[in-house]
């Protein structure tokens, strides 16, 4: 009895090791935990709050768990400048595809809403420092992103992985053919693990546009692309073509950087003067002092993939897979 309390104890205090709340290769969540809100655990969009004391919040803050042995990442430096890139959305909803573009959870067609679906429409468009608008979708849009890699972080596929021992164990005890057991098995040792990430920061601004005038931009820009030009897109960010110009905001919250943009990022265009994103591509000395102010506290990318490898049996995998994807669906159209 005493030789069998000893070997409980040691497997219980293994798996209690294994338990962490940081970005860690290959580690294990349970996307159901806290599906509709994952923003509150990973940093990828603007805090809304005001508070100046800014304190750095880590890009990663969700519980996960150790599933594989012998895991190594391969991690690659990202680039020391800012990229400048506009996207063109024709709905709010492209928009939120945009966003999370490089966000994806195996199974799911519609990342954004495990980030953001059980948020209501006026905390989303918020967090893109726009003001409420009931029909979003009169209305299209064009998203500008400034970000600024530090890491790109991948599992090592080239190593053999091995499961681990209590893990193991877990899988022998499951009854394949019962969707609650595999559920239960789902919230002990999670439903994906990571695969890969990328870290470090983004600043964005959203521009609203009227439909005429975003088709104006969207021909323009193709235009100057078949012409191979470096025609000015300064006017057709004006108030002529748009309805609303949002607020800059930054993925990791940090409102003094949010602060410093809005008072040096200033365009003035006739009688009116807004911070603007774009004084960053005529002004090289402002783009080299927001460079060097960008910190590494936001979530870039992230690719979760379904815990299949975890199945010896192929067909208790496949078990496991097609009920969160099925679970995954009926979340996503839920939310």
């Amino acid at each position: 009895m005493l030789w069998l309390l000893v070997l409980m104890c040691c497997a219980l205090c293994g798996s209690e090791e294994d338990l962490g709340y940081s970005l860690s290769i290959g580690n294990a969540i349970d996307v159901f935990a806290n599906y509709g809100d994952l923003s509150q655990v990973t940093q990828v969009v603007s805090a809304d709050y005001e508070d100046e004391d800014y304190d750095p919040i880590e890009p990663f803050r969700e519980k996960n768990i150790r599933v594989f042995e012998n895991v190594s990442s391969i991690i690659t430096p990202g680039d020391t400048m800012v990229n400048m890139n506009l996207h063109l959305c024709e709905t709010f909803d492209d928009l939120l595809q945009v966003y999370f573009k490089h966000f994806q959870i195996e199974g799911t067609d519609v990342p954004w809403k495990a980030f953001l679906g059980d948020w209501i429409p006026d905390e989303i468009m918020r967090a893109f420092g726009m003001e409420y608008d009931p029909r979003p979708d009169d209305c299209c849009y064009v998203l500008v992103t400034l970000s600024k890699t530090k890491n790109s972080v991948r599992i090592n596929t080239e190593r053999t992985i091995k499961v681990k021992d209590y893990v193991f164990r877990a899988i022998e005890q499951l009854n394949a053919s019962d969707a609650t057991d595999l559920r239960r098995f789902m919230k002990s040792y999670g439903t994906h693990y990571i695969d890969s990430y990328i870290t470090g920061n983004f600043i964005y601004q959203v521009f609203k546009y009227k439909r005429s005038g975003y088709n104006t931009l969207k021909n323009f820009i193709r235009l100057r692309e078949r012409r191979r030009s470096n025609s000015d897109l300064r006017f057709y960010f004006s108030s002529i073509f748009l309805r609303q110009v949002g607020d800059i905001r930054i993925a990791s919250g940090n409102k003094t950087i949010e602060k410093w943009a809005r008072k040096n990022l200033r365009d003035s265009q006739y009688l009116f003067s807004r911070p603007s994103l774009l004084r960053l591509h005529y002004n090289r000395n402002l783009a080299f002092k927001l460079n060097e102010m960008m910190d590494n506290g936001a979530l870039l990318s992230l690719n979760l993939k379904t815990l299949k490898p975890l199945f010896k049996d192929t067909s208790i995998g496949d078990r496991f897979v097609e009920i969160v994807e099925n679970d995954l669906k009926l979340w996503e159209v839920n939310a």
